[in-house]
């Protein structure tokens, strides 16, 4: 069958973002013996009418859209995007066939986000092999309401939502090549680096997290050798561009991680790696010098807190000592590092927060960048969602499509705001939402990238925190 695949996010701040997802159900479709179109949104500057002309020109007999987020989880500067996909639903059932919605959102709220967006289907999990099972029973004239991982919103009833499919084995799953689905020059020269994925799952029990209901919780690992050629075939592709890993944790499980980074060292591919998902609950000297054997240049670290009290009420499964532990090793790596720090969750108070504070002061070096972003976007299901509830912020029956954020009530509103311009007045290398929204941001990348600067995004952020302090100070300032 002729199938048309749409990757929907537009998302540019603080970098586009290559669509992985899409990129890997194109290639298994493709795989299966369909016809594939493949549609990126990012950078049209008329979507919609992209998406008409590509229905049009295709005459597509299934169309797949993938929804990466439901919003973008900044109290500071919140948008909501459901409402587009739902107009790009609405574009592709024009062309009278079955429209499916899948993406990473859809594990949130698959029933929800479904039915909001009134597609014929919905697929959360790994989609893998539910999408290509749902396009033979297409083809066959057959019902697939019993496929695994499968949403169907049949009229005048509730939606029904099947248990998901897991890929038990990452090694069989076709590799994404996103390079043959979309333009990556678009993204490279946005400082977007390649992704790879090397494993799904997570075993933390975070507070606020939904990567248990989109990924499962324990880890499914490709096998090292896999990740090696995979790599290898990036640089063959698009020689000099960085390489980032996706994973929801990327050093869990530690002997996994350090596994694969020796063998990474050893194929001696001469590749930048990144990495987004580097988890203080599990480092050792073994890693680093692992990791940096291996190529990693760009790190990105997600403690969240610095109290022990706070660790505990978002169950993030490690303690200060661990973090100040994580953070005298790092300082044996070269690596250019993000901190990324939410400040406002269950318990918050001033004293906690000044603990965090007093932790960046004492342990994060000044070339190392900060992102502090107060509130907690609630998800259903989450225990940040119970706490809500409990605290009469929410009623139980709250759907949460539509963005809620988290603010401890301990601490007034505007007082979250104030620490910011002061501790961004005080410290150059800490940055909010509002400094990698600023258009420049991407291009502070690019210049400082391409002059190697031993920490690009931290140098960035100096030029651009004052930018934020401004806009935070305006009285009366719209959230």
């Amino acid at each position: 069958m002729r199938v048309l695949i749409v990757a929907t996010n537009r998302e540019r701040a603080p970098l586009p973002v290559v669509p992985i997802g899409a990129s890997i159900i194109a290639s298994v479709t493709k795989a299966a013996g369909h016809d594939v179109r493949f549609l990126d949104l990012m950078f049209h500057r008329r979507p919609k009418k992209a998406l008409q002309d590509a229905v049009a020109e295709f005459r597509p007999e299934v169309i797949g859209l993938s929804i990466r987020n439901l919003d973008s989880t900044s109290w500071l500067k919140s948008t909501f995007y459901l409402d587009d996909a739902r107009e790009y639903v609405r574009i592709a059932k024009t062309a009278g066939v079955p429209v499916i919605v899948g993406g990473a959102c859809l594990g949130v709220h698959p029933a929800g986000i479904t039915e909001y967006v009134r597609a014929d289907a919905g697929v959360w999990g790994d989609g893998e092999a539910s999408f290509v099972e749902v396009l033979r029973r297409i083809a066959a004239g057959e019902s697939y309401d019993d496929v695994p991982g499968v949403v169907t919103c049949p009229d005048a009833a509730a939606p029904r939502v099947n248990p998901q499919y897991r890929i038990e084995d990452l090694g069989e799953m076709a590799r994404p090549r996103v390079w043959q689905w979309t333009n990556f020059r678009h993204y490279a020269d946005r400082t977007g680096p390649l992704p790879i994925q090397t494993r799904r799952g997570c075993v933390f029990n975070c507070s606020y997290c939904t990567y248990k209901f989109i990924e499962g919780d324990r880890y499914r690992s490709k096998p090292v050798e896999a990740v090696v050629d995979e790599l290898r075939e990036m640089k063959e592709a698009f020689p000099g561009a960085p390489v980032e890993f996706v994973d929801s944790t990327f050093n869990v499980p530690l002997p996994y991680t350090i596994e694969m980074c020796d063998a990474i060292a050893k194929a001696d591919l001469g590749l930048h790696l990144h990495t987004s998902g580097f988890n203080p609950a599990a480092v050792n000297e073994r890693l680093i010098d692992s990791m940096t054997a291996a190529g990693f240049s760009q790190v990105v670290i997600t403690p969240e807190t610095a109290s022990d009290r706070m660790l505990r009420s978002l169950q993030k499964g490690f303690t200060v000592r661990s973090l100040r532990k994580c953070a005298q090793l790092r300082k044996r790596a070269p690596w250019s590092v993000l901190w990324v720090f939410l400040l406002g969750g269950p318990g918050e108070d001033e004293e906690t927060l000044a603990e965090t504070f007093r932790f960046l002061e004492e342990e994060v070096p000044s070339e190392d960048m900060v992102f502090l972003q107060p509130g907690l976007r609630v998800y259903p299901n989450t225990k940040l969602h119970r706490d809500a509830v409990a605290e009469g912020l929410l009623s139980p029956d709250e759907p949460l499509i539509r963005p809620f954020y988290y603010l401890s009530p301990r601490v007034p509103e505007m007082r979250y705001r104030e620490i910011l311009v002061e501790e961004i007045a005080k410290h150059p290398n800490y940055t909010t939402i509002k400094d990698v929204l600023h258009p420049f941001f991407p291009l502070y990348l690019r210049i400082a990238g391409g002059l190697r600067v031993a920490a690009p995004i931290s140098r960035a952020a100096g030029g651009l925190s004052k930018l934020a302090s401004l806009g935070l100070r305006r009285p009366g300032a719209s959230v």
